[in-house]
């Protein structure tokens, strides 16, 4: 064998391995869920255009969760709310961290308004509002 054909035959297979083996490093200490809404707070009859503050009350699953913000999205006098919630670390304490976030509600036209607050095994958590 001729040497650039040896080095041919080593070079290719170990650039192939190294450029199909990369993969991308996911940290397992890092988390996204949804926390738990366990009760809202706040009028739940409104005039149209008034906007309210609902104070939603919610719990982390252990001592590695942060609040990062809410989501909602509307269809009809239906929003679906999801508070997100961070989880960073690989040795959490085993406690529930409780907290609370302002949702501000406002609505255009009178009627009967569902805001469902998205729980983490994917059921809601359901509050009605009446706006006159």
């Amino acid at each position: 064998m001729k040497k650039p054909t040896i080095i041919a035959v080593g070079i290719i297979p170990a650039f192939i391995c190294f450029s199909a083996c990369h993969k991308t490093q996911v940290n397992p200490c890092l988390v996204y869920m949804t926390a738990q809404v366990t009760k809202v707070t706040g009028a739940n009859s409104v005039s149209v255009n008034q906007e309210i503050d609902l104070t939603v009350f919610y719990y982390m699953n252990n001592g590695c969760g942060q609040f990062q913000g809410l989501e909602a999205t509307s269809a009809g006098n239906t929003t679906i709310i999801d508070l997100n919630a961070k989880y960073e670390g690989c040795a959490c304490t085993d406690v529930l961290l409780g907290g609370q976030t302002i949702y501000k509600f406002r609505a255009a036209n009178p009627g009967l308004y569902y805001l469902k607050f998205l729980q983490p095994d994917k059921t809601y958590f359901t509050d009605t509002i009446t706006v006159n």
